[in-house]
């Protein structure tokens, strides 16, 4: 296994949408919660346990941050 999932983590998950938090992880299974990356707060959904090796870290490119920004700041004005 190449990759480490550690609690606080944010990652997706292959067949999942959206972005999760792990919450715990446990041998090869991992407690996960929806997040919301603009509001750096959980969505609320139930836990889900997943298998380790489907989920990737989760990580924002300089473009994808700026889009973020934009939109956010959109729906602030509205």
């Amino acid at each position: 296994m190449g990759k480490k999932i550690t609690v606080g983590q944010v990652v997706f998950s292959d067949g999942m949408e959206g972005v999760y938090r792990v919450v715990g992880v446990s041998g090869e299974t991992a407690d996960i919660e929806k997040f919301d990356i603009s509001k750096q707060k959980s969505l609320g959904d139930p836990l889900r346990t997943v298998a380790v090796n489907k989920l990737t870290a989760y990580k924002e490119d300089a473009s994808q941050t700026a889009a973020r920004i934009v939109r956010e700041t959109t729906q602030e004005e509205n």
